[in-house]
């Protein structure tokens, strides 16, 4: 495995919130009554599990996630703390959010979320926030969306750090001027195949990545399931980088945890397709977990994956 030496901070702003985790044989239908199996709770939402990946693998993290007023938020306050994460800032009229997380036996999830105060930073709160030139900056798009988002926005766009960026399932709702003014940045967008179509258009996903990433000026990361994920800078050919096939308990956090491995790599410098083979070994290491709290540190990682794909 390269060898791992940090040298750039993750700004991770976003969300930290509850999740309950519920496994059921199957969703029910409307007005239906079935019985479920309590999976537990534990903190998560994206930037919190981006956070907890990064700092399994020794990653400098300035904290950018908001704690609200509420028992979840002396929830969260005491998840960062076992990060040794200071809470840089605070919501102090509302709780954070929580979601209940339904996983089916073939392991695909799906969510019901009630937002909390992750969703409305304020330019105050961001003021907080102070990043380094040589930062990178994480942001989600379900604090990115609505008028909540507004602040966060105005924010983004004004720092100049390289950025990753993963929209998620709050594509659709978030302002196609935000968007569009992404244009030529220092920008790398995450997607799965879904987000890959409804951003860049129906059609071979590769192919259409690789022309909105020319036509935008940005790079794309496809993630493309069982195809592994896909590179499509804004000048140069499509890389593939191959997936590590395991079992799949649950996909909770699989992007989260996708995004987490990335940023390790690019705190370090690392080539790209070195940061996303990182990235689809952390992945893997979630889904063939319950939850998303199953991401590895480094030790784990070489004990699944002791032979390097790259020199």
């Amino acid at each position: 495995m390269t060898p791992f030496a940090p040298e750039r901070p993750v700004v991770v702003v976003g969300g930290a919130c509850g999740d309950m985790l519920l496994a059921l044989p199957r969703l029910p239908r409307s007005g239906e009554d079935i019985e479920g199996k309590d999976l537990g709770r534990q903190i998560g939402g994206c930037a919190f599990n981006v956070a907890r990946t990064l700092h399994r693998l020794n990653v400098p993290i300035i904290n950018g996630m908001p704690v609200g007023n509420g028992p979840w938020g002396k929830a969260v306050a005491a998840a960062m703390a076992q990060m040794n994460l200071p809470v840089l800032m605070r919501h102090t009229e509302m709780d954070n959010g929580w979601c209940l997380a339904l996983t089916e036996p073939d392991g695909e999830r799906t969510f019901i979320g009630i937002t909390g105060c992750e969703a409305h930073c304020s330019r105050e709160m961001l003021q907080r926030l102070a990043p380094p030139d040589h930062a990178l900056l994480y942001l989600n798009g379900y604090e990115l969306f609505g008028a909540g988002g507004q602040a966060l926005r105005e924010w983004a766009l004004a720092q100049t750090t390289q950025k990753l960026i993963d929209f998620g399932p709050r594509l659709p709702l978030i302002p196609a001027d935000f968007i569009s003014a992404l244009a030529g940045s220092n920008t790398v967008l995450t997607l799965n195949r879904d987000e890959t179509k409804r951003l860049c258009g129906e059609g071979d996903p590769v192919s259409q990545a690789l022309r909105y990433a020319r036509r935008s000026g940005l790079t794309l990361i496809c993630r493309l399931d069982k195809q592994g994920a896909w590179i499509c800078p804004a000048d140069g050919e499509p890389t593939a980088v191959a997936p590590y096939p395991v079992t799949v308990v649950d996909t909770i956090g699989a992007g989260d945890a996708h995004s987490g491995g990335l940023l390790a790599g690019l705190s370090a410098n690392w080539p790209l397709r070195d940061a996303v083979d990182l990235a689809n070994k952390v992945a893997a290491c979630v889904v063939a977990g319950q939850g998303a709290a199953a991401a590895p540190d480094w030790d784990t990682l070489r004990r699944r994956f002791p032979v390097s794909r790259h020199p």
